[in-house]
């Protein structure tokens, strides 16, 4: 049996039914964080997320737009959980024929990235490699019982998010399928997306001091495989009525005939916060955070997900992005 025939969640899997669980590490598998209790009702709360030259550079990325955006790739993890990070340490694998300078301004993109999001590179580590790898691990306090975890969802619970969807997509059609964009301001708002992607620090931070959120994770793998988590997870179903576009992405799906609901579900990397709420507690949201919030639907008891709209009842697959599967 390869690696690329059962992919990444399956070997994840099968690598846990060998190591020995921490008692007191919290979340469990499959979660978007670790958090471990230090004492006091507090937890110390890592992740680690790694940007690879083959896999996830793409056309057109400078060396600034790798640093930050290998970032907020750890960012977005710790919003989605309600926590403020400290921190973070890169282990850096180069090729030795790398130029110097190239380097130094992934370095700037860390530091612009670090200071957007009020924390520090700690340092880390550098080594060898066949090719660039930036892997970040990331490290912040909270409290145990304000952290906000991936299971929780209930029947009867709103199915929201901050953040839009579609423009990825869009992103990697440009890029990496020669489907050229009708206006130069929609190519640029697709490119900005996927170069420099948003991390909703304030607004994860601001949902878990509330303490209204029944589950929670960022949307990094594509919306479809992100709601199919949270329904698995959750043992439960969703049916979704509103998905947060921009307007740009209506007008390139027109422009190739595209389904524009396609684009907004089958993408990746939007870094949104999805997330599902108790239904009384829409009130409770201070204005600034409620005018962010968008709700798309419900949860469901009957385990399926499906996007409803105009009466029309249209299965949502369950696909994304995953590495290692063929």
């Amino acid at each position: 049996m390869k690696i690329s025939d059962v992919g990444e969640w399956i070997l994840i899997e099968r690598l846990w039914r060998i190591l020995i669980r921490d008692p007191e590490e919290i979340m469990g598998l499959n979660d978007d964080v670790i958090a471990r209790r230090i004492g006091r009702g507090r937890v110390l709360v890592a992740h680690v997320d790694t940007l690879a030259w083959s896999t996830d550079v793409l056309p057109g990325m400078t060396p600034h737009s790798i640093g930050f955006k290998s970032v907020i790739m750890n960012v977005s993890d710790m919003a989605a959980k309600g926590v403020r990070p400290l921190g973070i340490l890169f282990s850096l694998g180069l090729p030795r024929d790398y130029d110097v300078a190239y380097i130094e301004e992934i370095a700037r993109g860390w530091r612009d990235a670090a200071a957007k999001y009020g924390l520090h590179i700690w340092g880390g580590d550098i080594t060898e490699a066949s090719e660039l790898i930036l892997s970040g691990t990331i490290i912040g306090i909270a409290n145990e019982n304000m952290i906000m975890k991936r299971k929780g969802a209930k029947e009867g619970d709103l199915v929201a998010c901050i953040g839009e969807f579609g423009l990825t997509s869009i992103a990697y059609k440009i890029l990496l399928e020669g489907k050229k964009a009708p206006t130069k301001r929609i190519e640029l708002k697709a490119k900005r997306a996927v170069y420099y992607p948003k991390a909703y620090l304030k607004e994860g931070l601001k949902l878990a001091r509330l303490g209204i959120v029944t589950s929670s994770m960022d949307c990094s793998d594509g919306l479809a495989w992100s709601l199919h988590t949270l329904c698995s997870l959750n043992n439960v179903g969703m049916t979704i009525r509103n998905i947060p576009m921009p307007r740009e992405v209506w007008i390139y799906a027109e422009s190739y005939n595209l389904d524009p609901w396609d684009l907004a579900l089958y993408g990746g990397e939007e870094y949104s916060l999805i997330f599902t709420l108790k239904r009384d507690s829409l009130n409770k949201l201070p204005s600034d955070l409620a005018k962010k919030v968008c709700i798309m639907g419900e949860v469901t008891s009957d385990k399926k997900l499906k996007l409803l709209v105009e009466g029309i009842e249209k299965s949502i697959e369950r696909r994304g992005w995953e590495h290692l599967k063929s």
